[in-house]
């Protein structure tokens, strides 16, 4: 197959314009791959030159201390609450179920004898 020298040219033009916008994009991944690294390695040094210390916790005392186990057992109880009323929303529903089953069992049984 024959091409025209124009044609073959303007796609050789276009052909390398591709491949340079190719090569550039290529070299700013690699940039911004190597500037993680940099970034990465940098967080580490500045972690192991100076690790997370422990948060300093100081107990309440005496009165304080009794509200805060005091609020802690309160919200544990209501969670517990809304769990047992789940719960028992959950358990009536599924009786409900159960028993629509076992009247539609009764049922299919009755007309499974009725025509037997």
């Amino acid at each position: 197959m024959f091409v025209r020298r124009e044609k073959y040219a303007r796609l050789e033009r276009l052909y390398q314009h591709e491949a340079r916008l190719r090569a550039e994009a290529e070299q700013r991944v690699d940039e911004k791959d190597a500037a993680i690294l940099r970034m990465q390695s940098l967080v580490q040094h500045h972690r192991d030159e100076h690790p997370d210390t422990p948060i300093q916790y100081q107990p309440a005392q005496g009165d304080a201390r009794l509200r805060q186990q005091l609020d802690l057992s309160e919200r544990a109880r209501r969670a517990l609450d809304t769990d047992r009323s789940e719960l028992i929303a959950a358990n009536v529903q599924l009786t409900r179920e159960a028993q629509q089953l076992r009247e539609e069992l009764a049922a299919a049984r009755t007309v499974e004898g009725s025509t037997a």
